[in-house]
């Protein structure tokens, strides 16, 4: 089984591959943490589209260049959580061309992935009133997904939340 992780860094990212950990039971899955970065270029041309002015770019590609190298370090953050998490975990970092959860879905497609798992809410900005990722991902995708609510961030530890479920009436 692989497992791609949409991971943004956020605690809702995090609460998604504890959840999978404790939902997959150690499977000895593959995972491939995934996070997108947005090219100076598509965040303005966005901002164009609703009423917003094309920024002063002094160095577009430095700007670029420091994007990427963030969502590298996130990838591997999370790859490091994964494997922490009992995954095969290796990180991989893309730009976006169009929208994040586009991207998402044909990066699960390319790696033919068995499921898709992120967190309800992450670090999307202006693009929450947009839309969620997570939404679009569910509409879109061709194949699983698990989507861990934003509550679960908050929940008890994982070994908290099982006392819990073995002593529920």
């Amino acid at each position: 089984m692989t497992v791609l992780f949409a991971y943004d860094g956020s605690e809702s990212a995090d609460a998604a591959i504890s959840a999978a950990r404790d939902l997959l039971g150690g499977a000895n899955a593959d995972a491939v943490v995934l996070s997108v970065w947005e090219p100076l270029v598509v965040e303005a041309l966005r901002a164009m589209r609703f009423g917003g002015r094309l920024p002063v770019m002094t160095d577009v590609a430095d700007l670029d260049a420091q994007s990427e190298d963030e969502a590298r370090q996130l990838a591997e953050h999370g790859a490091r959580l994964a494997g922490e998490a009992g995954f095969e975990a290796r990180a991989l970092w893309v730009a976006d061309t169009r929208a994040i959860a586009d991207t998402i879905v044909e990066g699960a497609d390319e790696l033919d992935v068995d499921l898709i798992v992120l967190g309800a809410r992450g670090l999307t900005g202006i693009r929450a009133f947009l839309g969620s990722v997570s939404n679009h991902v569910l509409q879109h995708a061709r194949r699983p997904v698990l989507v861990i609510p934003a509550k679960a961030a908050r929940s008890a530890k994982p070994e908290d939340r099982s006392e819990a479920i073995a002593t529920a009436p």
